[in-house]
């Protein structure tokens, strides 16, 4: 049984909107929860955004049947300050059961004795979907203009790089992560179905680790005659993993006519054999790279790199700057208001700046009414038709020209009014640097192409609650000056 609020405070509560913080502390929890309890005080706000929760965690199911669960606004709470506080699920666990302000927040007394596990705080956040937090963030954005009615006739865009937890993907790594999923789901199924012919795993899988330290002495080794051992080492190592990717197939077929016969449960099996051909799959098209590339010495097309077996979504990425020239992730775009707020995140999927700047904003200038005055972005995402295109809806467009300069465009960015808008952009630098080093947006940490939409959209989220929290705050330091001078 969920539900949106506790219907009745606990002995020793406060009300949420009554709760007192410290002005005068530093750290990023405070302005975060002030975010929180203005959206709280405001009903309407609240009711759209547990709404919002409600229909994804809900969905077709009844609400009133089943054990009770976290309230909708507890799973808010948590998820906006885990990202908040560029935290993981540990030490949120820590934080939701000790830490006495965010329990104040989520409506809970000091004689209350809920606890939360770690495992419950992952299964909550994790039924928000990325787009369901975006229109979260949308209604926070609104509440902030609310406050800063000019804030978004100015804005500032760029893209930056949100990495996947990956590690470096050589050929060798690629198919030494092939083999040990292999061999780790095959044992699996043997183990429930007891089907013999696995008992020697350990050794294969010692044996796959001898080639692979080779290969990694002979590959930063400076010897002469390195190449033809380094290929003599890859194909012992491609053929290991052949000959038991090889043998899983005949596994599998053996483990499906036993699951006929005894009548186990088909799920569990189906599931782990699907498992189990997408590794086979996976290492199979890495063994047959790594053949083309270090034996046949062909030159791989982007296209066809793989770069992990756990996120198969991730992209290289070579920005060419120092100190990580190239990255393994997605670029994001972000766009922000003068205020601060990130009125736009978009993850770019295999494209570049110049091809997603004009459908952008022509959707947010649209969803704002055409307040939008003027909008500056950097070189990468100039293009003649992209400045044609921009200039028709904003008036003022600032994205300087690559390459050498025509008269026209000499006078454009000679303009006061250029140079004003170029002075202000480099700000989404700070706004960026925010987001990676207050948000966790540097690595992504959570798992699959899904887990990692959702986790840049909570480190969006995160972000304007704290931007929205920072302008509260300052208006209640300069409520506290005047009251103290009026004493």
């Amino acid at each position: 049984m969920r539900k949106s609020l506790k219907s009745q405070r606990a002995i020793g509560s406060i009300d949420i909107s009554k709760v007192e913080f410290n002005l005068n502390c530093r750290h990023e929890i405070i302005p975060l929860l002030m975010g929180l309890q203005w959206i709280y005080s405001k009903p309407e706000v609240l009711k759209k955004v547990l709404a919002l929760i409600e229909q994804e965690i809900i969905k077709n199911k009844s609400p009133k049947r089943g054990a009770p669960g976290m309230d909708y606004w507890e799973i808010l709470v948590l998820a906006a300050v885990r990202h908040g506080c560029k935290l993981d699920y540990d030490a949120l666990e820590d934080l939701a059961n000790n830490h006495k302000k965010v329990r104040q927040i989520m409506g809970l007394g000091e004689m209350d004795i809920k606890a939360y596990k770690r495992s419950t705080l992952q299964e909550n956040v994790a039924k928000i979907p990325a787009e369901t937090i975006d229109n979260i963030s949308k209604c926070i954005t609104d509440e902030g203009h609310r406050l800063c009615p000019k804030a978004i006739e100015q804005v500032r865009g760029d893209s930056f790089v949100v990495q996947t937890n990956i590690h470096y993907p050589t050929d060798a790594n690629l198919i030494m992560d092939g083999i040990r999923k292999m061999l780790h789901f095959v044992v699996k199924i043997s183990a429930l179905l007891s089907i013999v012919g696995w008992r020697q795993r350990g050794h294969h899988w010692s044996r796959a680790k001898k080639i692979h330290r080779k290969i990694q002495r002979v590959a930063s080794s400076k010897k002469s005659g390195r190449e033809l051992k380094l290929q003599e080492h890859y194909r012992e190592l491609i053929e290991l993993a052949q000959q038991i990717a090889q043998r899983c197939e005949q596994s599998i077929s053996t483990a499906q006519q036993v699951a006929k016969i005894e009548g186990i449960s088909a799920f569990v099996i189906t599931s782990l054999i699907k498992e189990l051909e997408n590794c086979i799959e996976f290492t199979r098209k890495v063994c047959d790279l790594a053949y083309r590339r270090v034996i046949l010495e062909e030159k791989i097309p982007h296209e066809e790199k793989i770069f992990s077996l756990f996120e198969p979504h991730t992209e290289l990425i070579n920005r060419g700057k120092t100190p990580y020239p190239i990255e393994f992730g997605h670029r994001v775009l972000v766009i922000q208001d003068k205020a601060g707020f990130i009125i736009k995140s978009h993850i770019m999927d295999h494209t570049t700046d110049e091809k997603v700047v004009v459908p952008i904003m022509e959707k947010l200038q649209c969803r704002y009414g055409g307040k939008i005055m003027s909008a500056s972005f950097d070189k990468g995402f100039y293009a003649p038709q992209n400045l044609i295109v921009l200039r028709k809806m904003i008036p003022l467009v600032c994205i300087p020209k690559k390459g050498k300069l025509g008269q026209k465009d000499k006078e454009r960015e000679g303009s006061i009014e250029f140079g004003k808008t170029r002075k202000w952009h480099p700000g989404i630098e700070s706004a960026i640097h925010a987001l990676g080093s207050g948000n966790g947006l540097v690595l992504c940490k959570d798992k699959k192409e899904e887990g990692y939409h959702r986790y840049v959209a909570l480190g969006v989220l995160g972000r304007n609650l704290q931007v929205l929290g920072c302008l509260l705050l300052k208006r209640a330091k300069r409520k506290q000056r005047q009251q103290a001078k009026a004493a």
